[in-house]
């Protein structure tokens, strides 16, 4: 017959209780993990949402501080959809210079070379006496646009209504055919 120890039922319930214990542990270090992980995980989210948010503050600022530069780089372009307003301007501008203008074809070209967008092409004729003619050829030099003149043809027209007064060319009138281009935004 095998003889049963006291010590083996102490051994058995000592090993059942550690075990328990190291379950128990295992289970306890498990859950504290996860925890710890998704606090990190949580953590790290906010750093970016805060640093995204940083960030749009710090261009917000920038923006701001280049406001002023963007909109004189602005000025210098037609607004996409006040190309009737840029030639009303010309057209104004021929009124205060006293000559006759008339606008021949308006034409908006998107080209390859042009970045940022389009080159908007006016043809026009304006009639007048020499100085005023001049002076509205540099009134166009002094307009807050860049304005590239691709063509300027001048001619001495005859009027023979009109006679010679003391050695001025009243019986004569200029005409000129002018071509020039603008840049133009291409969207509104």
């Amino acid at each position: 017959m095998i003889k049963k120890h006291k010590n083996s039922g102490y051994f058995a319930t000592s090993l059942t209780i550690g075990i328990v214990l190291v379950a128990v542990y295992v289970t306890g270090f498990w859950y504290v993990k996860t925890k710890i992980e998704k606090a990190t995980y949580e953590l790290s989210k906010a750093e970016i949402e805060y640093e995204q948010k940083d960030l749009v503050h710090e261009r917000a600022s920038v923006i701001d501080e280049l406001s002023p530069d963007i909109q004189k780089i602005e000025s210098y372009y037609v607004g996409a959809d006040d190309v009737v307003g840029f030639i009303n301007l010309l057209e104004s501008k021929a009124g205060e210079q006293n000559v006759d203008i008339e606008t021949k074809d308006v034409s908006v070209d998107a080209g390859e070379n042009i970045i940022y967008g389009e080159m908007l092409q006016v043809s026009f004729t304006i009639k007048g006496d020499w100085n005023n003619v001049m002076q509205y050829i540099n009134l166009m030099e002094t307009l807050p646009y860049n304005i590239q003149t691709k063509s300027v043809n001048l001619t001495l027209e005859k009027n023979d209504e009109v006679e010679f007064e003391e050695g001025e060319s009243v019986g004569f009138h200029w005409e000129a055919n002018i071509t020039l281009q603008v840049l133009k935004h291409n969207k509104v």
